[in-house]
This record gives C-alpha cells, structure tokens and sequence, in this order.
C-alpha cells in the first residue's frame, strides 16, 4: 500500500472519523483507524461497537491498494505538526510499519493487521429508506438535543425520538425535567420511528452544515444509516417504548406572554448571575404587560 495524499486533507478527514472513538474501548484494535485504498479512494473506518463513521477522500496518487489499522493517537499527533504540503505514506505488508516521508523527512509508526476490525453493521431486509433535507435534519436536532438525558436507568431518554408520518417529521427530546417538540413539514410517505443516540446525533450535528442537498436514511429496528456526501454513519438505534410526550404538553393553557426574545435572554442572564448553582431557579412574576 503506498500513496501521496494532502497532509490537510488527510488530518481533516482522521479529526472527523476519530470522533467516534471511545476512551474506555473493550478492543484494543478500536483505537485504530481502518484505512482502505481502492483505486484512489482513500477510506477511513472507525468504530465503537456501537457508532461507526466511514469516511473518505481522493488521494493524489496511487502505486499500490491496501488496507491497514494505524494507531489513532499517534497519527492524529503526527499530523497536527505538519502545514499544507504532500505526503507519501508507504505501508510494509509484512510487519505493518506505517512510514511517512515528505520533502524534508520521514517518520515511522507501528501499524496492525486489519483482519480484527469489527464489520460494519448490516441492515435487515425489512429496513425502510427516505431521503431528508439538511437543514430539516440540522435544525431538528440542533433544537432537541440539549433536552435529552443522561440516565441509565431510562435509556431511551437518552437520545432523540424521530417520528416520521405522510408529510411530517416530529423531533423530541427530554430529560423529564424538561421537553422540546420540534415539527417540521417534510415530502415523505413512511410512517415509522425510531430513538436516535446523543452521541451519533452530536456527530451529525457537526458533520451536516458542511453538507449540501439531501440526506439519505435506511433504518431497521436494531440500526441506522446515513449517507453524506463524503460520509457513512451506522449506528445502533436505542430500543424501547418512548414516553407519551403529547400527553404531557398541556393543550388548552389559557396563560399566554409574547415578548421579545432578545430582551427576555438579556434579563435572565442579569438575573441568573445570583441564581443558586445547584437548581438555577429564576422565579418570575407576571402582571399587567410587565414580567
């Protein structure tokens, strides 16, 4: 396996991926990138079990395809230290030794078989598909992921509940303490739903403004798929019941306030500054066009 590829590119496409990988991994070769080369396309695999991100760029040229695990610690810290310039990354067959030259130098990292990298998740024949506009797809989770929860003991609190019916998609997010409900208009014809994790949900968030046009989504009842332009994302999809969420937002609140936005945020942060750390109560007392 050898071939030239931007050192930018190269550390941009590893900083994304290796978002994926856990600190605490139960495989040792999860703190390794699978990289592949087909021809010039370079694909970047990395996996926590639970979440994987496919990645892949063009690579500027190629004398040899392969496929090796390189250490994701020491890669990413190797490629932080270089500018804009053209490396050569070189890959040894028989004892897996990554070596990386470029104009001024070479460097050398221990590498691993790729024959244990865990396989990408496949989805059942049941699975269903729909196609979803970006900035749908942004603003849903943009608006109901700081709402979700971080409890074992109700795990499906713990991610973001899609539900999609004939020309509408609902987000919802909660921790029992508080909760969004996010509706938006949307051209589809399947009636389905599914609990998306925070944690794959905080990698699109991240990966989706740099995306243009639609998002492809396959999902069965275990997994999930989303194709990005450059970008796979297979994740397993939280299972369980979703609270009754409509049962709880109450539907004849004869107590309405419209104020300006900005000006109701500038005084609650005056007054949160006094507010106690613990609760972060701020009580507010409602009169004549006055709070």
């Amino acid at each position: 396996m050898k071939f030239s590829v931007s050192s930018s590119a190269l550390l941009s496409l590893l900083a994304t991926t290796g978002k994926v990988i856990s600190n605490k991994n139960t495989l040792p070769i999860l703190d390794y990138f699978l990289m592949e080369l087909n021809g010039n396309e370079l694909k970047v695999t990395t996996s926590d079990l639970e979440t994987t991100l496919i990645g892949s760029i063009t690579v500027d040229s190629v004398e040899s395809e392969g496929t090796i695990a390189a250490p994701a610690k020491l890669m990413l810290d190797s490629l932080k230290e270089f500018s804009e310039l053209p490396l050569t990354i070189d890959v040894n067959d028989k004892n897996w030794e990554i070596t990386i030259n470029w104009k001024s130098g070479s460097l050398s990292i221990p590498g691993a078989s790729a024959v244990s990298y865990p396989a990408v998740p496949q989805l059942s024949a049941e699975k269903k598909e729909l196609r979803l506009d970006v900035d749908m797809l942004v603003n849903g989770i943009n608006k109901t992921i700081f709402a979700t929860a971080d409890d074992e003991l109700r795990p499906v609190m713990n991610g973001i509940y899609i539900n999609l019916a004939p020309g509408a998609l609902t987000f919802v997010g909660t921790d029992a303490h508080k909760l969004v409900k996010y509706e938006s208009e949307a051209e589809n014809e399947v009636s389905a739903s599914f609990i998306l994790p925070k944690k794959p949900a905080t990698l699109l968030k991240n990966l989706l403004p740099k995306e243009q046009g639609d998002v492809q989504i396959d999902f069965d009842d275990r997994n999930a798929i989303f194709t990005l332009e450059n970008y796979r994302m297979v994740c397993r999809l939280i299972e369980g019941r979703y609270p009754n969420y409509n049962s709880v937002i109450p539907q004849d609140n004869p107590h309405k306030v419209t104020i300006d936005r900005q000006m109701l945020i500038s005084a609650l942060r005056r007054v949160s500054v006094f507010s106690s750390q613990a609760s972060s109560l701020i009580k507010l007392r409602l009169s004549e066009n006055q709070i």
